[in-house]
């Protein structure tokens, strides 16, 4: 609740969850008056389900369901660890997840992603537990059920673990293999799972779900052009896995060198991921995050493992990263960082000098973890102390920052005293949803400039929320009792409330 949701898709959940919550509406609720269809409805039902008890939905209670996803995600990392490599191999995937900065960020961010990761990593464990099983029917089935799982919570985003599934069990075990996944069965568990929340979507009246879902939401999005290098977005991706991403240039050459079919699977599992994600047209970061845990894992094995197999080798990873943490710390105490991620990094003086010392602390005893007690695990654990305290003191600092960057409350409790009850505000010519939820009131937004300036040029009878230059453009047209009557600064923007 420190960090005001700023974010469409957040306000929209939450609002979706109030619905749910506060209005009973659970079936098909609605958003700004219209039915909403774009997003299975799992994930802003356990929104819900975690607000019930206070009766409200908050910026204090609608992150929870996503740091549950998060904490379940932890869970899978180490089942998965454990069951391919042993306990310590688990152990060490959920501190290199648990510290992970993107990972960190994601986990309090009201977003499906969260959900949709912690779905798809059990789905990869119950995967891999079916092909060690002699009878891998119940793994099975629980692997279908993963996927049904993330199918609910974000939509067909969720099905690419079966088309991982696929290319795994041919690379692995060869077309024959196919059979033992048994997919008809798995199908049919997805259809009739989906069937609840499904049926209500295609048989309510207002819209065509297959027209406006499916074929425009969907595959439209997933099929349009790219919006930027393909090269540029995967450079971006990379930097996101940092800092325990630097890794996975060794491992990869340990890869080559020490073979071994577990993770040969796990390989082909993340490839198959990144290229079905890569043919969108959208590459937003968010998207990629069902990749954190696999990599996870990656990085945790050769460390555990590589530090028993090939020591030097990963001991040189560990001297590489402790010379970048001391160019981040150096970067921390005395650079100057510019744009809208600028607000994440410490800012006070005593914030800069605690990164900086945690985090190369950290990296400098990892290293002679591995020098002097030839422990994987234990270097693992040092690294991730360093980050631990590092993200703790941005997480400590960076709320406050942001929500004076987008007071959206703030904001909103300001003007809420000068608006109708019985009026429906008018915004122009955008307005974020997070105005309706602080407000707690729909905002209606005027479609065209010809509609503002024909609104404005009669006298005021409502009262709209416009951004400030916009405002100075269409005021020379406007009728001369328009006033404003408020105005306020969130993000990049500045807004202005109209009225008489």
């Amino acid at each position: 609740g420190r960090r005001p949701l700023d974010n469409q898709d957040e306000a929209r959940y939450s609002l979706l969850a109030r619905e749910a919550v506060e209005h009973g509406n659970w079936i098909l609720p609605r958003v700004r008056g219209e039915v909403y269809l774009n997003k299975p409805p799992l994930f802003f039902w356990t929104v819900a389900v975690f607000a019930l008890p206070f009766g409200v939905v908050t910026d204090a209670t609608a992150p929870i369901a996503s740091v549950v996803s998060a904490l379940v995600g932890l869970l899978a990392v180490f089942a998965i660890g454990r069951l391919l490599w042993g306990a310590s191999v688990g152990l060490a995937a959920v501190l290199v997840l648990a510290t992970s900065p993107f990972y960190f960020f994601m986990a309090h961010q009201v977003l499906t992603d969260m959900m949709l990761t912690a779905w798809m990593s059990w789905a990869l464990y119950f995967y891999l537990a079916a092909g060690r099983a002699q009878n891998p029917l119940r793994p099975l089935v629980a692997f279908y059920l993963c996927a049904a799982g993330g199918l609910a919570s974000k939509g067909p985003a969720a099905l690419m673990v079966l088309v991982a599934a696929i290319v795994a069990t041919v690379v692995a075990d060869g077309g024959g293999g196919i059979k033992r996944l048994r997919l008809p069965l798995g199908l049919g568990l997805i259809a009739l799972t989906a069937l609840p929340w499904l049926l209500p979507y295609l048989f309510q009246g207002e819209k065509s779900y297959g027209r406006a879902v499916v074929m425009t939401d969907y595959l439209g999005w997933y099929f349009r052009s790219a919006v930027a290098s393909r090269l540029e977005a995967g450079a971006g991706h990379l930097a996101r896995l940092l800092p325990w991403g630097l890794f996975i240039f060794p491992a990869a050459w340990w890869w080559i060198r020490e073979r071994d079919a577990d993770r040969t699977r796990l390989l082909i599992w993340a490839t198959t991921l990144i290229v079905l994600l890569s043919l969108s047209g959208q590459q937003r970061a968010r998207y990629f995050l069902p990749l954190s845990p696999v990599f996870a894992v990656l990085v945790a094995e050769f460390c555990v493992r590589g530090a028993e197999r090939a020591r030097g080798l990963v001991e040189w990873a560990a001297a590489v990263y402790v010379i970048l943490t001391i160019g981040a710390g150096a970067f921390l105490l005395w650079g100057t960082a510019s744009g809208s991620d600028a607000i994440f990094l410490p800012a006070a003086s005593w914030e800069r000098w605690v990164v900086a010392v945690a985090v190369i602390a950290g990296s400098v005893l990892g290293l002679l973890s591995l020098r002097v007690d030839h422990s994987g695990l234990a270097a693992s654990a040092w690294l991730a102390a360093g980050l631990g305290v590092a993200l703790t003191v941005t997480a400590l600092g960076y709320p406050p920052r942001f929500a004076r960057a987008n007071d959206y409350p703030g904001v909103a409790r300001r003007i809420a005293p000068l608006l109708d009850p019985a009026q429906t505000l008018l915004a122009y010519p955008d307005a974020n949803l997070a105005w309706d939820f602080y407000l707690r009131r729909p905002v209606r937004e005027l479609k065209s400039e010809s509609e503002a300036t024909a609104l404005l040029s009669a006298p005021p009878k409502a009262r709209v929320l416009m951004r400030a230059d916009d405002w100075q453009r269409l005021k020379p047209q406007a009728d001369a009792a328009w006033r404003a009557l408020d105005e306020g600064q969130v993000g990049r923007r500045r807004f202005v409330l109209l009225g008489g």
